[in-house]
């Protein structure tokens, strides 16, 4: 049986460097192990850890141990839509790039928001929603955006993110849970994030990955992924570029430029 809500401490990798290698089985457990293959991160995930390792937040319970993580990076964005980056991969590409020029940040990215699966159900993703709200709010920043990764898009890979980020439920809510969650937090449903992540890896590396086979070349539907893979077997290639959704958390109020709503 968890803890209630109240017997979580939201807590930083600054204050307790540990706490990322004590969560990592369960980041294996949440997430397919593609994800951890984008071409981009890899070059600048460590930026997480070695400069921002204090925008690192951890939900742990009375024991101590990690049942949540919030992981961000400040940038710079002029709070128009043109100026959004082009999806996650971009955000964490801005985010490293801005601190290596020397720019004040002024808002800051959500690149994931992981819960041990025990924990799901608890109010626990409102919890570290609000938490990194708040850390934005601490460092004097005008926004938090975030390119969501729809929690049921996986069960609708063929559907485009344009038609599914549209749909609502009878109250008016978005279908989508995770994008209910934000959207009940507070957050405004932007626009569609395109290309958000991509992973290129051989066939063999694919297969692996998915416990499937690939005879020839063409698109496949696999477990977990947003959208259909494709498959090129002459190059011994698979891509997979998925497709999120960009949701602005406003900290202050000023607005964004004239362009609204879900492209």
């Amino acid at each position: 049986m968890t803890e209630s809500n109240s017997d979580l401490t939201i807590v930083t990798r600054h204050e307790q460097p540990g706490l990322a290698e004590a969560f990592w089985p369960q980041k294996e457990r949440i997430w397919p192990e593609f994800m951890f293959h984008d071409i981009y991160a890899a070059k600048y995930w460590s930026y997480t850890f070695e400069v921002f390792d204090d925008y690192q937040l951890y939900l742990v319970n009375e024991s101590g141990k990690p049942v949540a993580v919030g992981q961000t990076m400040p940038c710079v964005w002029d709070g128009t839509m043109s100026d959004l980056p082009v999806g996650w991969a971009d955000s964490l590409v801005r985010g490293a790039n801005d601190y290596e020029a020397g720019r004040q940040p002024n808002t800051l990215v959500a690149l994931e928001i992981a819960i041990q699966p025990e924990y799901r159900g608890q109010g626990v993703s409102y919890r570290m929603i609000r938490a990194i709200r708040e850390l934005a709010v601490r460092h004097g920043f005008q926004a938090v955006i975030v390119a969501v990764r729809p929690s049921l898009k996986m069960h609708y890979p063929i559907t485009p993110m344009q038609n599914y980020v549209r749909w609502r439920q009878e109250d008016g809510a978005p279908f989508d849970p995770w994008l209910r969650a934000h959207w009940r937090s507070g957050g405004e449903i932007l626009k569609t994030a395109d290309p958000s992540m991509v992973v290129e890896a051989s066939v063999e590396d694919w297969e692996t990955w998915t416990g499937m086979k690939f005879p020839e070349s063409g698109d496949y539907v696999i477990p977990d992924a947003l959208v259909p893979i494709k498959i090129d077997r002459e190059m011994n290639v698979g891509r997979y570029i998925e497709p999120n959704v960009w949701v602005h958390h406003p900290i202050t109020t000023r607005r964004l430029g004239s362009e609204s709503g879900p492209n």
